[in-house]
């Protein structure tokens, strides 16, 4: 039987249509899909700054960068760690802004669209491909496995 190689943006229906055509299957999940993502979570971080610009939010940036660097070295457990400590810091600035509350928002998403694709593969393919080099510049060749 041929090896079945899924590459996927990690949609929930994608994921199940994979599961269904092929369980056996590898499923990767794409890199630029993660980095979409996460240009989002720092767009509305820039936004809740010029919302409420007094609300220290250099360490949230620092986090967002961090959490790129966990995902990309394959460490789920810390990157979901840190997306529910931000979650509750951004919970507290609430009643500051509805920028707040957008970007808590968003961050919960991210943090389940990571929990239901932990299964999958992130693939660095693509992340070179797109511009989109790692930290440290590993090959295109290599994948990740959460």
């Amino acid at each position: 039987m041929q090896t079945v190689t899924f590459l996927s943006d990690g949609g929930e229906n994608v994921r199940d249509l994979q599961l269904y055509l092929s369980p056996q299957a590898e499923h990767l999940l794409d890199w630029f899909h993660i980095t979409m993502r996460l240009t989002v979570l720092h767009q509305l971080r820039k936004e809740l700054g010029t919302a409420a610009p007094a609300l220290a939010l250099d360490p949230l940036a620092a986090d967002l960068e961090r959490l790129k660097w966990l995902l990309w070295h394959e460490n789920v457990f810390r990157a979901l760690h840190l997306l529910s400590e931000n979650d509750d810091e951004l919970d507290a600035w609430r009643a500051e802004t509805p920028a707040a509350g957008k970007l808590a928002k968003a961050v919960r998403e991210f943090h389940g669209y990571i929990v239901a694709n932990k299964g999958s593969s992130p693939t660095t393919a693509t992340a070179t491909a797109t511009g989109n080099a790692s930290p440290q510049g590993l090959s295109s060749r290599r994948s990740t496995r959460w």
